[in-house]
């Protein structure tokens, strides 16, 4: 099969990187036959795509080992302006709406102001320029979409008076993206030399680059103007001091090239680009394997080309790099590199289909770093297991009816897969093996059971059934008692070992055993007890119009499961609760998955002497107990232990609350990655695997893979 070019990419070979008017991105098909694999993905790392995803940040920072170069590019072959030296960072920004609160000579003046909005903004710069031939500082906050937020915004930091000891040159004021501009000029040196002129003039001025004839140059912008007002007063300005500037073009892109000190005082080159018409691609020193490292992505480093442009007002960052070289990245951030080969195999077909599937599903990008699409950290990730799994099954895809599966995965079934129609979103079952047994106890292996027990003084916690030991003795109730071995034992709250303890005990002290519930993990796991008032909030947030709670919660149960076990419906205060689709019960709820039950710890049921039954917490009245003396005694807040008719000890509240346990992590769709990895223990190979959590599919591989 004939492999196609990526969607508009440029040849491998030429030198990337562009700021220009329009970059034209033809969606991705899923049909295999027609359109087969593509050479590179492109995947987001910064973007405000809507509710779709949304991670944003008001400035980024590049650099890379090997150097990196900034080309332009429009109709004609991309055009190298600038080449960034080795371990030089250079930075990113967009040209918008601001509040100016400083404006000074003293450098440490500014860095302080800097440092009190830095406390409450992440979008705080210091930017160096030349003004009545001297150096200034100006501290500035925000890259707003508009005047009236910028105003709004210096209208707060004035009241806060964080420039308070600070003299400034210039009131505070809004800074905006309109401005004069004048040039070309014939190099950054003259183009210096000019805004230094417009400077002496107590103008503020800045270098650009932009396109003149197909051809990179040299501009000076002047002034920050807010509105149409305050560039006509430029204007005027302008002519006043005897220099000549014009109104550019709004739909010319550009780049303004400001001298930003907000790194501790140290100049970075900071190009500032518009919300229109403009985008930035940067792409390391072919010769060099260092990558790409973005400072503000936990300083991780990426391979292929950087893209930066303005989306929906933010600074949007996309990756595109080689697909292979992506998956490198995915099947080590998704999978432990000590996994057998097969299970790394079967992920690293399964991601490949799954980011093959989608098309341009994020706007401007097919894909995104985090789960909402698959697990990307970069170059750090990769490891050799890794590397060699993808190289091994470059060019795979499953595909079924003629396309590329939709290849969903989770990291644990909790013991079996989930069913689409029923369970999680609604959606189509086709391909996926729903409701079949998955080996996903993996994560259990080696952890030692614990116990929940209960203090003499009424506490309720967890202790690791390996710190405990039969006592031989028993309380006054007639149950057994375990007792501690070991000095300083913690009581959790729950069943794991960061859980910050409860309290520490001595050795020997004796604790009345609950029940004995395994370790915490990703296959097993206990969530709460959560009070009603919260876990109400909780839901509410995810209902829909009438079905939201109303009032008080006092009951909470599971209504129906698919045929997973998966929760299906809930009723709260025994009415059905709406989240839309199943899978959002997960959020609803604060869990791993939903596989789950729910205990609830105030509902119980009281028989009196008299043979009279009161149902708890929906009787009326507090609960009281009878002593051996005849008097009664209301019961308090706070835990309640109850022995029922069979002898067993149950602890339960006196006000509602909930405990809920469950099994797996994730939706439980198609491929479980540790029931990948337990198949592979039992001598699966990796398509096998992945024929037994997707079904009627083929496994097929393009021409040039």
């Amino acid at each position: 099969m004939m492999r196609f070019r990526p969607w508009n990419a440029f040849k491998r070979t030429a030198v990337l990187g562009a700021l220009l008017a329009s970059l034209s991105l033809a969606p991705a098909t899923a049909a295999f036959g027609a359109a087969d694999v593509p050479d590179t993905i492109r995947v987001a790392l910064f973007a405000d795509i809507g509710s779709k995803y949304k991670s944003v940040v008001p400035a980024v920072t590049l650099s890379s080992a090997g150097g990196v170069t900034l080309s332009w590019a429009a109709s004609q072959p991309s055009v190298p302006i600038s080449e960034v030296a080795a371990g030089q960072a250079v930075r990113f920004a967009v040209d918008g709406y601001r509040a100016i609160l400083l404006e000074t000579a003293d450098l440490s003046a500014a860095m302080s102001v800097l440092k009190k909005v830095q406390a409450s903004s992440s979008a705080a710069f210091v930017t160096k320029l030349s003004k009545q031939g001297k150096t200034v500082y100006q501290v500035t906050e925000g890259t707003y979409s508009s005047e009236s937020a910028a105003k709004a915004a210096l209208s707060k930091w004035t009241s806060a008076g964080v420039t308070a000891g600070a003299a400034s040159l210039e009131p505070a004021a809004v800074g905006g993206p309109l401005a004069l501009e004048a040039g070309p000029y014939a190099s950054e040196f003259e183009a210096r030399n000019a805004a230094v002129q417009f400077g002496n003039a107590k103008l503020d001025a800045f270098v650009a680059r932009k396109l003149s004839g197909g051809k990179p140059v040299y501009v000076v912008r002047i002034g920050q103007a807010a509105n149409q007002s305050q560039l006509t007063k430029l204007q005027q300005a302008v002519v006043a001091a005897g220099l000549a500037a014009r109104t550019p073009d709004a739909s010319e892109p550009y780049a303004v090239m400001r001298q930003d000190m907000t790194s501790g005082g140290k100049e970075t080159t900071l190009y500032a680009i518009p919300a229109e018409n403009a985008k930035a691609i940067l792409r390391a020193d072919p010769a060099g394997d260092g990558g790409i490292l973005l400072a503000e992505r936990s300083k991780r480093t990426y391979r292929g080309s950087m893209e930066i442009r303005v989306l929906n007002g933010s600074l949007a960052v996309v990756n595109e790099v080689d697909l292979e070289q992506y998956l490198y990245s995915v099947v080590a951030s998704e999978i432990y590199s000590g996994w057998p080969a097969e299970a790394q195999k079967a992920q690293a077909v399964a991601a490949r289909s799954y980011a093959l599937s989608l098309g341009m599903n994020f706007q401007i990008a097919h894909v995104v770093d985090t789960t909402l699409s698959q697990t990307y950290n970069g170059i750090s990730a990769e490891t050799k297991e890794s590397i060699a799994a993808v190289q091994a099954t470059a060019g795979e895809v499953m595909t079924y009816g003629g396309k590329i599966v939709n290849a969903v995965f989770s990291s644990n079934a909790g013991g079996m897969t989930a069913d689409n129609k029923t369970e999680v979103w609604r959606g189509d079952n086709a391909f996926l093996a729903s409701a079949v047994e998955s080996p996903d106890s993996g994560p259990q292996e080696g952890k030692p059971d614990w116990y929940k027990v209960a203090l003499s003084s009424g506490e309720v916690g967890y202790i690791r059934s390996d710190l405990l030991a039969d006592s031989g003795r028993k309380n006054a109730a007639g149950l057994g008692l375990l007792q501690v071995t070991g000095s300083g034992v913690a009581l959790r709250p729950s069943p794991r070992e960061d859980a910050d303890p409860i309290k520490r005990l001595g050795d020997g002290t004796l604790v009345v055993p609950l029940k004995k519930v395994p370790e915490y993990t990703n296959y097993s796991w206990i969530e709460g007890p959560y009070t009603a008032e919260e876990l109400a909030a909780s839901i509410n947030k995810r209902a829909t119009g009438a079905t939201k709670i109303q009032g008080a919660l006092k009951t909470l149960e599971v209504a129906q499961r698919g045929p997973s076990g998966r929760v299906v419906e809930i009723r709260a205060n025994g009415k059905t609760v709406d989240v839309g689709a199943p899978d959002n019960w997960r959020g609803a709820l604060g869990t791993k998955s939903t596989r789950l039950d729910i205990e609830e710890t105030g509902r119980y049921t009281v028989i009196s002497g008299d043979g009279s039954r009161r149902e708890f917490p929906e009787a009326a009245g507090p609960l009281q107990v009878l002593g051996a003396n005849g008097a009664a005694r209301s019961v308090g807040e706070g835990h309640l232990f109850i022995l029922n008719g069979s002898g067993e000890l149950r602890a339960a509240t006196t006000d509602p609350q909930f405990v809920i346990t469950g099994k797996g992590f994730g939706h439980g769709l198609g491929m479980s990655q540790w029931g990948a990895k337990g198949l592979a223990e039992q001598g699966y190979d990796y398509q096998a695997i992945l024929k037994y959590y997707y079904k009627n599919v083929k496994i097929e591989k393009d021409g040039n893979g």
